[in-house]
């Protein structure tokens, strides 16, 4: 933002300008009129030389006229006219100090001569000296001068030696007296804006433009003050006038980019600058307004060659390291990222955005002991207080599992800036991980609701919602995500992930045969291919592309013998599964599933105290692998543990209280417990959770045929149609 007081201009990040009131014009027209005033009689010789200097100084010879009045004061000294019209020629000619010399003498002559206060003002003004300037104008004022003009002087004074409020109080006194002046409004609105009255000025500028539509200035200036208040919108429109009407006007088309930016219309945004920098390729930052711009648009590497040029004009500039930094952080260019970082520091020590994104770049390094301490220092020297430094810090804390120490930090982010979306995301995630589910939810749709276009937020919503068992959430929020980041291979694996679990095959497959081709080397996208194909049934298909996913990517490995070890449990292949199992655990001993298919293997085998270790190995390494407490208590409902089965299946639905399968699994335990009323209850649930659970009316229908119950056959044609085979099987030997 750019704030413009008379004869200065601060700039801190987006510039937004303001006019700059020229009293050296308005000196000079006030002078010039009083040079003309007639010159009264005097002794002969004095009469004349004030005529003659009076000639002189209306055909603007005014050093002529000086030369003139000085001989009529040689010939009488006493006389107060002739050092007034010598002070006029002397403003007249820009010799201000002089000019001083012969008002002071006027009011020495005749203290009760009030004009000579008012034009003494206006000299003290053009030398800067706006302290003796008000002085003046209050004793004009006080003499009874009260002109409209008087006091929008005194209010230009004002402004200069930074009494805002006295301005604007004077402009009011100077539109009471003269309504229908639209520069009064206009400078009213420029004091209003330096009081940061931005509303205020905008009601000064409508005025003024009501009064002067034609000035292009006005919209102008009212684009910088909406600007200012977070107007972007009305500052865009107002800013197309402007420019409209004065297509030249560099400024304007630079400031506009600004407000683009804003909007996150980052390639209008620079086309504005580079119209901008066509017809003024000096203006301040240039550079480092298309390099940012540039970077928004993910077009980083256009963005460092800005920023290069950008130091080559400004290498002292901190700034400019940093934000190179952080484009190049963007590239994944790590190392050189964290040296402009060091660099930008190095510049100025105290630079807290540059603490904040080392940190950052420490948290991606895994330095998360050094990354709370750059956190510690961003918010030392922290003087934006817009939550940021405090969720760098948060971040680190969460890496070091102080979740406590995090939440706070998120907290003390959103204090200082409710409208922070970063740390409603951050403090949406640490709420997941301690299980705080609803307020996660709440945290992440406050996120959106900031920024709709924050993928971040979509996929930790996503997560939340797949793990309270709202699939179709879940997968809506990821192909949202997939949407706002097109290449988040991570996005897709999880949607596919997500719809293989909801048994949505075809349209996992689909997803998989989509982005694969992008990235043909991802073993892990392979893996997830061949899973939705074991799905489909196609089992030699799923199979040979497991071995495909072991050939392009080393790193998949594991997880390609742990899902095809799923799929030759599917085939009833189960001395294959365990060799396959074996082997994924050897690649990686941390693969979650690879126990949990083991664990599933022991179930077959009757093994229920091994699968309930193997279960346990599975909560230990992942945490998150949540559909495993509900597994545990099945198999604990065989071991007798009564107490671990109800604790585990209290979690699993606690947890996820939409997922059907929690239900059928606990269903499944209560028959082992002989709670067959109790079983039928879960079984309606998990059918009313999800009408096309052939797993839930499969089970069902097997429980009811046990039982005797007559409508076991419907429950089990239903399961059939819903294509669950193995119903097949069960229905030829309870429905002859």
């Amino acid at each position: 933002m750019c704030i413009a007081k008379l004869h200065l201009t601060v700039c801190t990040d987006l510039a937004y300008l303001l006019p700059i009131i020229d009293i050296t014009n308005i000196m000079k027209r006030l002078l010039l009129i009083i040079s003309f005033l007639p010159c009264l009689g005097f002794a002969q010789t004095s009469d004349q030389m004030l005529y003659s200097g009076n000639q002189k100084a209306a055909r603007k010879d005014y050093a002529g006229a000086i030369a003139d009045f000085t001989r009529s004061i040689q010939l009488n000294d006493k006389n107060t006219k002739a050092f007034l019209y010598r002070g006029n020629a002397y403003a007249n000619s820009q010799q201000y100090q002089p000019a001083v010399e012969d008002y002071s003498k006027v009011t020495e002559l005749d203290p009760s001569y009030v004009n000579a206060y008012y034009y003494r003002a206006n000299a003290y003004a053009n030398l800067k000296d706006y302290k003796n300037a008000i002085s003046d104008f209050d004793k004009s004022i006080a003499a009874g001068l009260r002109t409209a003009d008087i006091y929008h002087y005194r209010a230009n004074a004002k402004i200069n030696s930074g009494d805002y409020a006295g301005a604007v109080a004077d402009f009011t006194s100077a539109i009471a007296i003269t309504p229908g002046n639209s520069e009064l409004y206009e400078y009213r609105g420029v004091a209003k804006s330096d009081l940061n009255d931005y509303k205020g000025a905008i009601s000064d500028y409508d005025m003024a433009i009501r009064l002067n539509p034609n000035n292009a200035d006005l919209y102008y200036y009212r684009a910088n003050s909406k600007g200012s208040i977070g107007e972007f919108e009305g500052a865009l429109t107002d800013y197309n006038t402007a420019v409209r009407m004065n297509p030249r006007n560099a400024e304007a088309i630079f400031y506009r980019g600004n407000i683009k930016s804003d909007l996150r219309d980052y390639k209008g945004a620079m086309e504005d600058y580079r119209k901008a920098a066509a017809i003024d390729p000096r203006l301040h930052n240039l550079y480092y307004y298309l390099a940012k711009a540039a970077s928004n648009t993910e077009d980083n590497r256009e963005a460092v060659d800005y920023f290069n040029k950008a130091i080559a004009a400004d290498p002292g500039n901190a700034e400019l390291f940093l934000y190179r930094g952080v484009t190049k952080n963007k590239l994944n260019d790590t190392s050189a990222a964290l040296a402009d970082f060091n660099q930008a520091i190095k510049l100025d020590p105290k630079l807290s955005k540059a603490y904040q994104n080392r940190g950052d770049l420490k948290i991606s390094r895994e330095d998360y002991h050094g990354a709370l301490l750059d956190g510690d220092t961003a918010i030392m020297y922290d003087t934006d207080h817009d939550g940021y430094a405090y969720v760098t810090r948060a971040k680190a804390k969460e890496a070091l599992q102080d979740t406590v120490g995090s939440l706070n930090d998120f907290n003390t982010a959103l204090r200082e800036n409710p409208k922070n979306t970063e740390a409603y995301t951050g403090r949406g995630e640490v709420k997941a991980e301690m299980a705080d589910y609803p307020g996660a939810i709440s945290d992440l749709n406050k996120a959106i609701e900031l920024f709709p276009g924050n993928s971040y937020a979509y996929s930790n919503r996503a997560k939340v919602k797949a793990t309270l068992g709202d699939r179709k959430g879940a997968i809506a929020d990821y192909k949202r995500q997939i949407e706002l980041d097109p290449k988040n291979q991570e996005a897709y694996m999880r949607l596919g992930k997500l719809l293989i679990a909801d048994r949505q095959y075809t349209e996992a497959l689909l997803l998989f045969n989509k982005i694969i081709p992008s990235y043909p080397r991802n073993g892990k996208l392979i893996v997830q291919r061949a899973t939705a194909m074991g799905g489909l049934g196609d089992t030699k298909g799923a199979i040979a592309e497991f071995n495909k996913a072991m050939a392009v990517d080393s790193n998949a490995i594991s997880q390609a013998y742990s899902g095809r070890a799923a799929i030759k449990l599917q085939l009833k292949d189960y001395d294959g599964a365990q060799t396959d199992i074996a082997k994924a655990i050897q690649k990686d001993q941390n693969n979650d599933e690879a126990y949990f298919y083991r664990a599933n293997l022991k179930m077959i085998q009757k093994n229920y105290e091994g699968a309930v270790y193997d279960y346990i190995s599975v909560l230990l390494i992942n945490p998150e692998n949540i559909k495993t407490y509900a597994y545990r208590g099945l198999a604990e409902s065989y071991t007798l543990d009564t107490a671990g089965m109800r604790t585990d299946f209290a979690r699993a639905i606690k947890i996820s209280p939409k997922d059907e399968t929690n239900y059928i699994l606990r269903a499944k335990a209560k028959v082992n417990s002989k709670d067959i009323a109790g079983a039928f209850r879960d079984f309606d649930t998990a059918i009313e959770l999800n009408p096309a659970s052939g797993d839930a009316y499969y089970n069902r229908g097997l429980t009811k045929a046990t039982q005797g119950n007559g409508s076991a056959c419907a429950d089990l044609k239903k399961a059939l149609d819903l294509g669950l085979k193995d119903a097949a099987d069960a229905i030829k030997r309870y429905c002859k």
